[in-house]
């Protein structure tokens, strides 16, 4: 089994081995992050190799193989967590499969780069960080939304004081998917597999808030189910009782007395993968679309007005590629970016992290923190009353 802490600067010419759970749409995008590094970051902070993958089914896990270009292909996850030649493992699966594999990862000290939410449970969640004491490798969460040139700019100006003290804000994440009561779906529509949209899109817009402006102290939530019974995805002919939900509205209460509204649906017609935000401060303001995710708005309240507005006004920040060395350089930064980049760029953080034998950001801690704030949602949702957020130490 690797030790972990042998791995940093003195040993930035090692091969790191990586094994994917998973090969949906996420297993997918992570193995194309290892695949592309190279190309967006020179040098990049390690070298990895795709060694091994795991999927549910032969013809799966076979195809998984070809078109990541993997070593090996295996149906036991455990066969890749416990593998000698594997170091780092990437956490792809459902949500109700993360903990197990999870336990494992953290048992064998190899390195974990985990797909949100980083459980399907509280009680997962609470089990799980009682298994950290004592972990010695390096786990990042994927939540890659940190990682536009446009939220990271976000969060310099916000660090700078561009905000000053917070007055309201609001943020929503939309998806249309859903609107069709017809529509057949998966595990993702059902609580025993840890679905619902609280914890699908919840994690990425709640990450940013609490990145942004957090801490927050309470939230009250209201939801919906849009059809109690919908066609099964993988079951053809047969139905699903929808136990979870398609929506949900949030109010988010600040120790300060700021507060704001934070939406989530998949039943948002006319959408496709819409997330906003905006922020509002005493001193100026901010709002991202990632629609159009080249550009970060914002507002300096202390520019002056005057005659015809004088130099007030909202100003289009052009963050387009532009991340700092080593990356900006493939593809030029003037280049439109797309959705998958920021998840190349999460992934070389990580990687980075583990380079240096530093903490990454969003940790695996992180991450049982913001499952704590989405399950708080879903019991205020349940309750219909305000719920005190968990705080960290």
């Amino acid at each position: 089994m690797p030790d972990s802490a042998d791995i940093g600067h003195s040993d930035a010419d090692r091969v790191l081995g990586v094994g994917v759970l998973g090969f949906g749409f996420m297993g997918k995008t992570h193995t194309y992050g290892h695949r592309t590094i190279p190309f967006y970051y020179d040098p990049p902070p390690v070298r990895t190799e795709l060694r091994a993958v795991c999927t549910s089914r032969e013809e799966t896990a076979v195809r998984a193989q070809e078109v990541g270009g993997f070593a090996r292909w295996t149906l036991d996850p455990m066969e890749v967590i416990e593998a000698d030649d594997v170091d780092i493992v990437h956490v792809c699966t459902p949500n109700h499969l993360h903990f197990e594999q999870l336990e494992a990862a953290i048992a064998a000290g190899k390195h974990i780069y985990c797909d949100k939410p980083v459980t399907g449970s509280l009680e997962e969640a609470d089990r799980l960080e009682a298994r950290l004491p004592g972990y010695t490798g390096t786990a990042q969460v994927a939540l890659q939304y940190r990682f536009f040139p446009a939220t990271m700019r976000a969060r310099q100006l916000v660090e700078e004081g561009f905000l000053g003290p917070v007055t309201h804000f609001r943020a929503s994440y939309l998806h249309s998917g859903s609107v069709d009561p017809q529509k057949a779906v998966n595990w993702k529509s059902t609580a025993a597999a840890g679905g619902g949209v609280i914890r699908d899109l919840g994690p990425h817009i709640i990450d940013l808030l609490w990145w942004f402006i957090g801490p927050f102290e309470a939230v009250h939530c209201t939801s919906r189910i849009w059809a109690g019974e919908r066609p099964s995805l993988d079951n053809p002919g047969q139905t699903i009782e929808i136990d979870v939900e398609d929506a949900a509205a949030m109010l988010l209460r600040s120790p300060d007395g700021a507060f704001g509204m934070v939406d989530v649906s998949k039943i948002a017609t006319g959408t496709q993968d819409e997330l906003r935000f905006e922020m509002h401060g005493r001193h100026g303001a901010l709002r991202f679309n990632l629609m159009q995710p080249n550009f970060l708005e914002a507002f300096d309240g202390r520019m002056p007005t005057g005659d015809c507005g004088g130099s007030s006004g909202w100003q289009r920040i052009d963050a387009v590629q532009k991340y700092p060395a080593p990356g900006g350089k493939f593809v030029p930064s003037k280049l439109g970016i797309g959705w998958v980049r920021s998840h190349v760029h999460s992934l070389y953080s990580f990687l980075k992290a583990v380079a240096d034998g530093a903490e990454p950001r969003p940790s695996l801690s992180d991450g049982l923190h913001l499952q704590r704030v989405l399950e708080a949602a879903r019991q205020s949702a349940e309750s219909a009353r305000w719920v005190d957020l968990p705080q960290r130490t």
